[in-house]
């Protein structure tokens, strides 16, 4: 019995379509080079605005394309099929390894994706040729790209490949297919990636692409990225990629990049003695929004429902009851030992006016030697409890 085509179908649907985005994108791309020739302000912003246009639709359907294979692992999805999601798993594999032992022999690999590889290859290996067709037209083909995607032609090539020609008489056409093919992007003016800590150990998926403008073209695996992470490290890590492209020498580069780090490293070093208590905050404080309210977490342990716990006792049980709260909060030093769940402290506490009266009655420790009891009343100057603050941090 031959399976339903409908899938297949639909995913060569989609990435049809993407093509034709990608083409329209490419003939728009060349009307805004004529217009910037011409010096025509109007039709220079129209060819701008359709090459925004055309460039995010194909960006949609390539998302929309690699939720294809997700979808086919879903247990209870209507086209689950584990058997599919195998074999794409395995040919991609194969041909990113295929791809990796093909660049080593003229250049270097320098990060493996599901559906990519990054290299670098020789500055006198071949890049674009361009052919006058009959018609007097211009084509220009990548030749790296064609290089790899004979490579995947020859080992990946359904030679019986059959296609229904009548529904009625169940008749099928046999013939050779292979639809995956590289798209060549690039190139860039430098990729960053962050060294190991440990020895043996490769750091997968962390990168930072620079466009031949300076500008950042992919970023990916960096807190800068991620919600609720440190806006300390996520400031540093702006700052930080901007010099990734100073100087003209190694030690240059990494003069430029030190004189950053070095007044990062200093702020912590003093505790945020230079900045404003609020500043120092929202430097350090994490944040998280839970999605159910208090009560329905139960026993579960996080940081987040810590933080709310104690909020609760703060400022009240109302003020926790609704989903959707937005927990900021700090992990404290002390005590040592205990999970870090434990040792969640709602940013509040600290922001609060001198004299505010605390009404639950339960303790938890600051540091070894100072503990907040929250059946008293709290008499102690702001910049006071700045210092108690640094010695739990």
């Amino acid at each position: 019995m031959r399976e339903n085509s409908f899938y297949v179908d639909t995913v060569r649907s989609f990435r049809d379509r993407r093509y034709e985005y990608k083409g329209l994108n490419k003939t728009w791309k060349g009307k805004l080079a004529e217009a910037k020739a011409s010096g025509n302000s109007m039709k220079i912003q129209e060819a701008q605005d359709m090459v925004v246009l055309y460039d995010s639709l194909q960006l949609a359907h390539k998302c929309i394309l690699n939720s294809f294979y997700g979808y086919v692992m879903r247990k209870g999805a209507r086209w689950y099929s584990m058997e599919m999601a195998g074999v794409v798993t395995y040919t991609g594999a194969k041909i990113i390894q295929n791809a990796r032992l093909l660049v080593e022999k003229i250049g270097r690999p320098l990060e493996l994706d599901t559906d990519g590889i990054w290299c670098v290859l020789p500055g006198s290996f071949p890049e674009n040729f361009t052919f006058k067709t009959k018609a007097g037209k211009k084509l220009t083909i990548s030749y790296p790209c064609v290089m790899l995607n004979a490579d995947v032609a020859r080992n990946n090539t359904n030679d019986q490949y059959q296609t229904l020609k009548d529904p009625v008489n169940k008749t099928y056409t046999t013939h050779s297919e292979c639809s995956i093919e590289f798209e060549v992007d690039g190139p860039y003016k430098a990729m960053i990636l962050p060294a190991s800590k440990e020895e043996g150990i490769l750091i997968k998926k962390r990168y930072a692409v620079f466009n031949e403008d300076g500008t950042l073209a992919e970023l990916k695996g960096f807190e800068i990225k991620r919600r609720g992470e440190l806006k300390l490290i996520k400031v540093f890590q702006a700052e930080v990629f901007d010099k990734f492209l100073h100087g003209s020498t190694l030690e240059e580069c990494y003069s430029a990049v030190a004189s950053v780090a070095n007044r990062w490293l200093d702020l912590l070093d003093n505790q945020g003695i230079d900045i404003a208590d609020s500043e120092l905050l929202d430097f350090i404080s994490e944040s998280s929004t839970m999605s159910k309210s208090l009560v329905d977490y139960g026993e579960q342990k996080s940081c987040a429902v810590t933080t709310a716990k104690r909020l609760a006792e703060f400022l009240g049980d109302s003020m926790v009851k609704d989903k959707g709260l937005h927990c900021q909060y700090i992990v404290a030093r002390e005590p040592q030992g205990t999970p870090v769940s434990e040792r969640a402290v709602p940013v509040a506490i600290f922001e609060t006016d001198p004299g505010t009266i605390l009404h639950e009655n339960r303790t938890f420790y600051i540091s070894q030697t100072v503990q907040f009891t929250y059946s008293h009343a709290i008499h102690v100057p702001f910049r006071d409890r700045k210092a108690l603050f640094k010695e739990m941090v």
